[in-house]
């Protein structure tokens, strides 16, 4: 896929931009499949390289009543169905090592989730996959630390790791994006991408105006 060699060719540059997108987990395979059609339909009208994004599993749940999705076998045939389809690239993330070998024979990018960002086994066991590897930096970390993850993926033998900002803790369940991360991870000499989920799911009370948890809408009072 396009997305796949421009990764690999485009070290440090911000341009082409492309879009890692799709459901944060896979509910079904009805659902997986029509946000498939419907984000490549946008995307392709639009020019924009994507790469379908969708979890097999949120191990990383804050409740234990929460939905985590269909496991690892039952998903990964779910997203080879939508690369065959829609011809597309798939980034999924792990948890553990031993999912990395089944996950990286049907997705083209691995991801780490930003509390596992510094965790060595982890880290090693997806580089062997030759996969790209999208590490979140840990939203307790410096940008620093992501250059030392990026070095445990080189040393493993693979080339291919990307990093992604996804915000910086401000006290308790807030973040903030500290723009500067941005230029400052490009120190890990890889390309880097930006997460905006996590920053739309944050609930705050401005006045007479809600943002809701469920999506945050772009708000201007005054300057």
């Amino acid at each position: 896929w396009m997305i796949v060699k421009l990764l690999l060719g485009a070290h440090l540059a911000a341009q082409p931009f492309f879009l890692l997108a799709g459901p944060n987990v896979i509910e079904s395979e009805e659902h997986v499949m029509k946000m498939a059609k419907h984000i490549k339909a946008i995307t392709t009208k639009l020019g924009v390289p994507l790469v379908f994004k969708s979890s097999f599993d949120k191990a990383n749940r804050t409740s234990s009543k929460s939905f985590r999705g269909p496991g690892l076998e039952q998903g990964l045939k779910i997203l080879e169905k939508v690369k065959a389809a829609y011809d597309l690239p798939v980034v999924t993330d792990v948890h553990e090592s031993c999912q990395c070998e089944a996950v990286g024979r049907v997705a083209d990018i691995i991801q780490i989730p930003a509390f596992l960002c510094r965790q060595t086994d982890l880290l090693v066991a997806a580089a062997k996959t030759g996969k790209i590897i999208n590490i979140k930096k840990g939203q307790f970390c410096a940008s620093s630390v992501m250059a030392n993850s990026t070095e445990k993926i080189r040393l493993a033998g693979n080339q291919n790791v990307m990093v992604c900002e996804r915000g910086t803790m401000f006290g308790y369940n807030d973040l903030i994006v500290d723009p500067r991360n941005f230029e400052w991870l490009r120190e890990a000499n890889c390309p880097v991408v930006g997460s905006i989920h996590e920053k739309l799911c944050l609930g705050y009370h401005w006045c007479s105006a809600t943002i809701e948890k469920r999506g945050t809408l772009a708000l201007i009072w005054q300057m």
